[in-house]
C-alpha cells in the first residue's frame, strides 16, 4: 500500500489561521513541513480517508489523482474532516461526456470526463451530514454505507474492520479504521481520544504493519477527545506488548495542532526520541 498524507493538521491548521503565537510565526516564516493542513490520507489513489477543505488542493501539489476514488472512509463529520462539496462537484449531466471536447465546452459543467462509483463508510452522523448535504446520489455516482464498529466491510479489494473512537460528545460520534489489503495492516486512528477497553480489544486483534495516530494535543496532556504524545506512546508500548507491531512496522502522528505541537522543525526529533515518526503534508510512505 502506498500512503500520502494530503494533511497532517487539525481543526485550526497550522499555522492557526488568526494566530501570531510563536509557534503560528514560525510556521509563517519557515514554511516547509511547518506548514500543516487538515488531515487526509489516501491509499494507492483508490481509497480516501476524510474529505477535508484542502484535500484536492494538496492531491494535486503532490502528484495525486483523485478522480477516480471509489472508497471514501470518513472518521467523523466535523468540517475538517468531511467537506460535502467537494462531493457535490461529481455532479454533470452524463449525456454531454460522449461529445468532443469542443462541444462540451459550449455546455460547460463541472466534470467533463466519467468517473467510476464512489462508496462512502461512514458512521449515522456522518449519513445524517451526507444526506443533508447532498440532493441526488444516484447523479453524484455516490452509494453511502453506514458502518458498526466491529463489523467488518469489504470494498474493492479492502477489508475495513470501523473502531469507535471517544471523540465528541455523543456516542459513536467518530470510528477509527483497521485496513487490509494484500496481506497489509494499517490502523488509521484520528480524532479518537482513549478507546474504550472493548474497543482497543479489537485492535489487539491484529498486527501492524502501519499505524497512524493522532497526536493532536502534543506535549500537553489529554485533552478533548484527542490524544497527547505521551498517550500515543502508552498505546504504542501496550500494542508491542501484546506482539500487534511487527519489526518493521511504522507508527506515526499526523493531525497536530500548533498550540500543543512545537513546528516540525522542533518536534520531529522529539517524537523520533520516543521511537515515532512525525508525518508532513505529502509525505509518502510504502508498506
Amino acid at each position: 500500500m502506498k500512503l500520502t498524507f494530503l494533511g497532517t493538521g487539525a481543526g485550526e491548521t497550522y499555522p492557526g489561521y488568526w494566530c501570531e503565537c510563536p509557534h503560528c510565526t514560525y510556521a509563517r516564516k519557515h514554511r516547509g513541513k511547518n506548514l500543516r493542513t487538515n488531515s487526509s490520507m489516501v491509499i494507492d489513489e483508490e481509497l480516501l480517508i476524510d474529505i477535508g477543505p484542502s484535500c484536492f488542493d494538496n492531491a494535486a501539489r503532490f502528484g495525486v489523482n483523485l478522480s477516480k476514488l471509489k472508497t471514501l472512509l470518513v472518521t467523523h463529520p466535523h468540517e475538517d474532516h468531511l467537506y460535502p462539496q467537494h462531493l457535490r462537484w461529481r455532479n454533470t449531466d452524463e449525456s454531454l461526456l460522449p461529445l468532443t471536447y469542443v462541444e462540451k465546452m459550449r455546455h460547460g459543467g463541472p466534470r467533463f470526463t466519467d468517473i467510476p462509483q464512489l462508496n462512502i463508510y461512514g458512521n449515522s452522523f456522518v449519513m445524517e451530514t451526507l444526506r443533508k448535504s447532498l440532493d441526488d446520489m444516484e447523479e453524484l455516482k455516490i452509494n453511502l454505507h453506514e458502518i458498526r464498529e466491529g463489523k467488518e466491510e469489504k470494498t474493492d479489494g479492502y477489508r475495513i474492520l470501523p473502531v469507535r473512537g471517544n471523540h465528541g460528545s455523543q456516542r459513536g460520534f467518530s470510528h477509527s479504521y483497521i485496513i487490509q489489503k494484500d496481506g497489509k495492516t494499517l490502523l488509521y486512528a484520528l480524532d479518537s481520544g482513549s478507546y474504550d477497553e472493548d474497543q482497543f480489544a479489537l485492535i489487539q486483534e491484529y498486527q501492524y504493519d502501519a499505524v497512524i495516530m493522532e497526536g493532536t494535543t502534543g506535549l500537553n496532556e489529554q485533552y478533548g477527545g484527542h490524544m497527547c504524545l505521551m498517550n500515543n506512546i502508552r498505546i504504542r508500548d501496550r500494542l508491542k506488548e501484546n506482539k500487534c507491531l511487527r519489526e518493521n512496522s511504522r507508527f506515526l502522528l499526523t493531525h497536530l495542532s500548533p498550540h500543543w505541537c512545537p513546528p516540525h522543525d522542533w518536534y520531529e526529533s522529539i517524537v523520533a526520541s520516543e521511537g515515532l515518526e512525525l508525518a508532513y503534508d505529502g509525505l509518502q510512505i510504502e508498506v
